[in-house]
């Protein structure tokens, strides 16, 4: 089945994303003399529109759970009392809210302000995430810091504060991003969360893919997380970002190498050179490996593409470490 293209909409306010939404038995939404027969996914995900327009964005069996929009929001003010968003969503029903806060970050002669970047989706397809993690994956203690950069107006996860160190990440890099290493990282933080939520014994599920969640517990944990975010300090991606701006990127056809390298779509891969180029001009810079990966983060938030939300992602990680690749 094809996916259609689709272009993410923006929001700098929560009202724009905070729509009532709710979980309505399907029966219910049909007339009378309709039954339903199937037993698996009988309850509707509604949202009711500022248009006034009731969208059904999945149908849904009884072990899922919504998290709304509206619950991210009221953690958020209770946490930070200085901050701005700006969101990217879909019409289907993903979200992705940059919580930009004011702390922030020189980079080359630019500064870039330290953002959480929240992914929700009511769809169902993809699991709540923060900063490119599921939250079960989500060290508590050290949750990655992302940035965000107001000449293009996106969140630029913080893929490398998965590893202890700048030189950690290089060494990875350098033996060519095998995943078995990134896997351990990762089961570690899983298992202690995991084991630390079993003890609780207040919460229906393992993971917080939407499932069996108990809305309290999930939301003193966010809350956890999200205090401990602010009060961090220290990023390894940061100290990444500054060797990309010392390396230039001289021709033509050193930046179409770096780009197609970076594993972008053909459309996406034209609107990054595009979009590069636009920057040298506003900044008047020439090019190198730090504008090529704001020119692909750009494209892949920006552009049109049958991308999900959470593709995008996936996306905008590899060509981080390939571009950072290039920088050794």
């Amino acid at each position: 089945m094809s996916t259609q293209s689709t272009n993410l909409d923006k929001a700098t306010a929560w009202d724009n994303i905070c729509f009532p939404v709710k979980e309505e038995k399907l029966q219910s939404l049909l007339p009378d003399n309709y039954n339903l027969l199937p037993s698996d996914r009988q309850r509707a995900i509604v949202g009711t529109m500022p248009d006034g327009t009731q969208h059904i964005f999945a149908l849904q069996s009884d072990e899922y759970t919504l998290i709304p929009n509206q619950l991210l929001r009221s953690v958020v003010d209770s946490v930070a009392k200085d901050y701005t968003i700006d969101a990217r969503y879909s019409t289907r029903g993903d979200f992705s809210i940059n919580v930009i806060l004011p702390d922030s970050l020189k980079v080359g002669n630019e500064r870039i302000y330290k953002n959480l970047i929240i992914n929700n989706s009511y769809t169902g397809k993809s699991p709540f995430n923060i900063q490119g993690s599921s939250i079960e994956s989500t060290n508590e203690e050290k949750v990655k810091v992302s940035y965000y950069r107001q000449i293009c107006s996106n969140g630029l996860m913080g893929w490398a504060d998965e590893f202890m160190s700048y030189e950690e990440y290089f060494n990875w890099l350098a033996n060519g991003q095998p995943k078995k290493y990134l896997d351990a990282l990762k089961e570690k933080v899983e298992h202690v969360n995991i084991e630390r939520i079993k003890k609780e014994e207040r919460i229906l599920a393992e993971t917080f893919h939407h499932k069996g969640l108990n809305l309290e517990i999930f939301r003193e944990h966010l809350t956890k997380i999200l205090r401990n975010f602010i009060a961090q300090k220290d990023s390894v991606t940061g100290t990444v970002y500054n060797k990309l701006v010392r390396v230039a990127m001289p021709t033509d056809a050193d930046v179409q190498k770096v780009i197609t390298e970076a594993g972008l779509p053909k459309k996406l891969a034209a609107l990054a050179v595009e979009r590069l180029r636009f920057e040298e001009k506003e900044l008047e810079t020439e090019a190198n490996l730090w504008l090529v990966y704001n020119a692909a983060n750009f494209a892949l938030f920006n552009g049109k593409s049958a991308l999900t939300i959470n593709e995008r992602f996936k996306a905008d990680q590899k060509a981080f470490n390939n571009i950072a690749a290039m920088a050794m």
